[in-house]
């Protein structure tokens, strides 16, 4: 039996269910999702994965575009474009109060 202090913050839920491992909740400010595109597309196709706290997606697709600077950048634009495209997504879940997982694609929300 635990006593809770009033006022006091609530403790955080528990991962999702299936190994999806932790959400990200929405922030105070919420992140703009047009940020969130621009900085997918522009830098390292994954710095806005970072800031949202889809730290390990980040840091996977700035590995996979640092590497695919070796095909000539062809496949450092695709992971720019489709990380461009899915931080948007992402960050609109979370503008609307949506918690997103961390490997959430898209609009593969649930």
């Amino acid at each position: 039996m635990s006593s809770t202090t009033p006022g006091a913050t609530p403790p955080s839920p528990p991962p999702a269910a299936g190994g999806a491992g932790d959400l990200v909740y929405p922030t105070k400010p919420p992140k703009d999702p047009i940020l969130m595109l621009v900085l997918n597309l522009l830098v390292f196709g994954g710095v806005g994965y970072i800031l949202m706290g889809q730290k390990t997606k980040g840091i996977v697709a700035i590995v996979v575009w640092v590497l695919g600077l070796a095909s000539c950048g062809v496949v450092s634009g695709l992971v720019a474009i489709f990380g461009a495209i899915d931080g948007y997504l992402q960050a609109q879940q979370l503008q609307q109060g949506h918690p997103v997982g961390q490997w959430t694609f898209f609009n593969d929300h649930r």
